[in-house]
This record gives structure tokens, sequence and C-alpha cells, in this order.
């Protein structure tokens, strides 16, 4: 990001009281920004951050996440820089099963964060960066960051990720548990035009193009060994080829002493009751933070920027009532996204040869009933209906 631009948009403005206050520059915050910037409703974003920026990590826009982008007018210029897969095939064994009709965005973190935040600013949105939120006063809207910053605005959204500490202040008995999955990242430089998915006992490695001459790659691993969660933690070749001990070594021999590898253990938090309290919100991985086995968490990110600030609009701004409106509508999703999420992780890393057989049977004989429930529940997923029907 140019230097000018995070002078120009880190300045202090003292009265932010009539705003809503965004807690984080991540998917949900940036893309929630863009719609009340849209809508002429008083925004501003706070980042503890720098800069805008990310790891590398790859991700996939399935099409309920696609809307929100074609809404944005974020979808064209993403995609031209990134890769739309037709086609996503998986193996056991090392022998293909059936390969499934696709249409996803796949594409990096980064990039999908650039476009975000340029359509943010280009609406003259407002991002305050180097603010690391520490304690916040629901009763009051009030935010305190580190430096002695304190800020009073007319609603908190929270989007600050797994780690949210507004979610922590409602929730915090509960401690995230070890899910039993570990899971390495990189991103390499390679071609490959579908998504390809290679299930194995207690492991299975999924790569796929985000651009003309990169792929992500991503190894889930049941394991007992809890990593640490966090997504800048590195490892070393010598321990991912540990860890995929019972993987055949040609499915990730393009990776190699020297690549970039990044690790991090799973972990579950319970759903929360309710994602709304007083004067917050809770959107993104704040409000449903869920194991990564059905590439959904960017999706309903999107999802939830989308709804809630339409509520916001169509309610004109009452706040109250675009609150339990979206509480109504994103409490079922999530449920059943997340349940959704623990079945796949369970079904990818069957170890029993008997169940291996029946998983596979059904995937090669009965396409359609493998990813019909996907299709169905997930991707036909209509943000715009669900706000315009809502009474």
């Amino acid at each position: 990001m140019p230097p000018f631009l995070l002078l120009v948009h880190n300045y202090n403005m003292q009265n932010y009281e009539n705003y809503i206050g965004i807690i984080g520059a991540g998917i949900s915050g940036l893309a929630l920004g863009c719609i009340l910037k849209k809508a002429d409703i008083p925004v501003v974003i706070f980042e503890k951050s720098t800069n805008i920026s990310e790891y590398g990590a790859g991700i996939s826009i399935s099409p309920n996440g696609a809307k929100i982008l074609k809404y944005l007018n974020l979808y064209d210029e993403i995609i031209s820089i990134s890769s739309n897969p037709k086609q996503a095939d998986f193996f056991s064994n090392n022998k293909k099963i059936n390969s499934f009709d696709v249409d996803v965005i796949t594409t990096s973190r980064q990039v999908l964060y650039k476009y975000l935040y340029e359509k943010y600013i280009s609406l003259d949105g407002q991002i305050l960066f180097d603010h690391q939120l520490y304690d916040v006063d629901f009763d009051k809207s009030e935010l305190k960051f580190t430096g002695d910053k304190t800020y009073q605005v007319r609603h908190i959204v929270a989007c600050d990720g797994i780690k949210s500490i507004c979610r922590k202040k409602l929730d915090f008995q509960k401690e995230p548990t070890y899910s039993g999955y570990s899971v390495w990242r990189a991103i390499v430089e390679k071609k490959q035009k579908n998504t390809q998915t290679f299930l194995g006992p207690n492991h299975h490695i999924v790569t796929y193009p985000i651009s003309n001459s990169k792929i992500s790659f991503v190894a889930a691993i049941k394991t007992p060994k809890k990593y640490k969660e966090s997504w800048k933690s590195s490892g070393t070749f010598e321990e991912l080829k540990n860890d995929l001990v019972f993987s055949n070594k040609d499915l990730y021999s393009f990776i190699n002493k020297e690549t970039s590898l990044f690790k991090w253990g799973v972990y579950i938090r319970p759903l929360i009751k309710n994602i709304k309290y007083k004067n917050l919100t809770l959107l993104g991985d704040a409000a449903h933070p869920i194991v990564p086995f059905i590439g959904q968490g960017g999706c309903l990110a999107l999802e939830d920027a989308y709804i809630f600030g339409h509520f916001l609009i169509k309610y004109n701004s009452d706040i109250n009532k675009a609150q339990n409106a979206y509480e109504a509508l994103r409490i079922k999703r999530i449920k059943t996204i997340t349940k959704m999420s623990l079945r796949q992780g369970h079904l990818n890393h069957i170890s029993n040869p008997v169940i291996v057989f029946l998983r596979n049977f059904v995937m090669k004989h009965l396409p359609s009933l493998a990813i019909r429930s996907i299709r169905k529940k997930i991707w036909n997923y209509d943000p715009e209906e669900e706000v315009r029907n809502f009474k």
C-alpha cells in the first residue's frame, strides 16, 4: 500500500459518536465498510496493524460469497487476476474417485483484502491503522486502544477474528478446545487448472490455483500434537514430512526445504447463543469461528457484512431492528455450516477401510447425492433474497 494512503486515512477524527465503529479491517469489516459508505451511513474502521496485509493464504469463494463481490462491483477485477476452476477432482489412496462441476473463485487473501480496501478508500472510507483494541464498554459504546486512545461510537461492530476481544468479553469462560486437527499451508509456483483433493487415512491434501502461475497447498492432519493457533507460525519441510508420513510424497513433490511453510492448530469454540449484545454486533470469525473443511469462512464473512449492512439500510439505521433481524437470520445458518464443516472433517480423514469404501462408493456412483447438500444449503444461498423477504 502506498505510504501516502496510510497517512491520509490514519488521521484522528475526534468525534465518532454518530459513526458505526468497525473493529478489524478483514473481510467482513472492509465489506461492511463498503456497503455502509455506499448507503451514506457514517462508518469508521479501526485496524490494529499498520497496513492491510495478509500472509499469502489461499481462499476459495463459492457462489454465495461471489454474489456479494458482484454487488460491490469487485467480481470482475478479482477474477481477472485470480482463478476460476470449473472442476473439482477427488482422489483416495492415490486413485481418482470422481470429478464435480464447480464455479468458484480461488485467490489469495492478500488479493481479496487489497480490492476490498481499495473499494472502501475509493468511497472515501475512513480507517485508523495502528489501533490495537484492549478494552470496550458496551453500555457507553466506548472503545479503548493502546497508546491511550479512546473513542465513542454510535455502535460497535466486532470484525476482529477468532480471537475477538469483544467476543471474549461476552464469552470469557469458554476457552477453545483443540479439534484434533492441525493444518499446513503454502503458496507455491505451479500451474494447475482444477482444484484437487487427496483423501487419505487421518489426513487430506487440497491444492488449487490462485493465479496463472501459483497454487495454494493445504494439508490437514489428524494428530494429537497441538500446534499453536496462529496462521503466522512457520514450520519446516521435515516437520511437514513427519506429519504426512502416510501420504504419497508425490502429492507434495513441488514443496522443498526452500518453501515458506506455515502450520496452525485448529481449535473449536462453542457456538454462542447471541451474535449481538446491547451496542455490539459480531461479524465474521468473531461471530462464528468454524473449522476450515468446507471453505466457508470468507464466504460467511461476506454474507454477514451484506446482511447486517442491508438491514441497517432497510430499517433506516435503526440499529436495534437491524441487530434483531441479522441475528434471527444468521444463527440458523451458522449452526448449519458449523455442523457441515465438522462432518466434512470427519469424512476427509476416515481411516477405517470399510467406511472409506462406502464414502468413495457414494462419491463415485451417486455424485448428485454427494454434492447436493453443499449446493443446496451453501452455494445457492441468496443473501439479497433473505433480506428482502425478512419480516
